[in-house]
């Protein structure tokens, strides 16, 4: 597996952000998904206390920046949305945001003689990219290094292990998001993204891939859903409890002859502050907790709950208290094991 490589992106910022190792700079995480953006640069103790303001992203279940900053209230929250000129009024040395804002912000930006970085974060291997290239820029290469290399060593664990099965060992997944637009209203993601990225590393078949050509999460009908007929499906809820959106699948009489459904197979995904489904730094909870799901035999040494309490105490340096209290306490989900 090809770990760290400089991105044409960061190539390109590279002479201009590289700074010297704990330079104190203002920094400011904007434009849509900057919660990911946040988790991601937390990822480097100290370097909360560099960030100024912030674009909010709570998904509905709470603001995980205001659980890992001490310093947060004395921070300025502002929109996704907002322009250049909201940037500028910040005075800040840095600008992170996520290459989707490429387009709307950098020749803005440019103009006032800001610094900015662009991060994708969206697949694995853009994860060990991007956090090595935010290692140089904040003067943390050794710890870059370090987080990159406990998730690849978390990945290639589980990864080395599915490649070798064949397509009949492989369940037949589906895993869904309850949308917003109403009940019982149910979309599958695009084939590039770390969902179904985490569904075949995981060693299940998404058998939604090549339904959904588009860019973002589509509707699917309760018709495809019993075409499908998945061995096990993964419901998603980000604004609240996965575990019911499951249980309230399972109760559609529409569907109640689905493999899943009949071998108790439905399971709402984990969540904490943020869904382990999405490219967030929790992708690599997603991803064991997926394997455990679709190939629980081959993965009986393999604990979601010594991974869960691990990845965030070394990566956001929680104790036993703090854990407890602002992970275990908000835990839902089917996570499989007790917790």
């Amino acid at each position: 597996m090809k770990r760290i490589r400089i991105s044409s992106i960061f190539a390109i910022f590279a002479a201009a952000l590289v700074m010297g190792a704990g330079a104190q700079q203002r920094i400011v995480l904007g434009g849509k998904a900057a919660n990911m953006l946040a988790d991601a640069v937390y990822l480097f103790p100290g370097v909360g206390s560099r960030i100024v303001a912030y674009a909010s992203g709570d998904q509905g279940l709470g603001l995980f920046l205001s659980a890992i900053d001490p310093t947060f209230k004395s921070k300025t929250s502002f929109d996704k949305s907002a322009g250049a000129e909201t940037f500028a009024a910040f005075k800040p040395d840095l600008v992170i945001l996520k290459s989707m804002m490429k387009g709307q912000l950098q020749a803005p930006l440019t103009a006032m003689s800001i610094r900015q970085l662009y991060l994708n974060l969206e697949t694995p291997e853009q994860y060990y990219e991007d956090i090595g290239a935010l290692g140089k820029v904040l003067g943390e290469e050794k710890r870059a290094a370090d987080v990159v290399s406990w998730f690849a060593d978390h990945e290639t664990k589980i990864v080395a292990r599915t490649l070798k099965l064949s397509a009949a060992q492989k369940p037949n997944v589906l895993l869904m998001q309850l949308s917003s637009s109403g009940e019982s209203v149910w979309q599958v993601p695009p084939d590039s993204w770390m969902q179904t990225i985490m569904t075949e590393r995981a060693g299940g078949k998404a058998v939604w891939k090549g339904a959904n050509p588009g860019s973002g999460w589509a509707t699917v009908s309760v018709e495809q859903i019993a075409a499908w007929n998945p061995d096990i499906v993964c419901v998603i809820d980000y604004r609240g409890d996965s575990s019911a959106a499951a249980q309230a699948f399972k109760k559609d009489s529409r569907l109640s002859s689905l493999k899943a459904i009949k071998t108790n197979a439905v399971f709402g995904f984990p969540q904490d502050f943020y869904s382990w489904d999405q490219p967030d730094t929790r992708w690599i909870l997603g991803l064991t907790w997926l394997a455990k799901t679709a190939q629980p035999s081959l993965f009986k040494d393999i604990s979601v709950a010594a991974t869960t309490e691990e990845f965030f105490k070394y990566m956001y340096g929680f104790d036993d208290a703090k854990y407890r209290s602002l992970i275990l306490s908000r835990l839902h989900g089917d996570v499989g094991e007790s917790f």
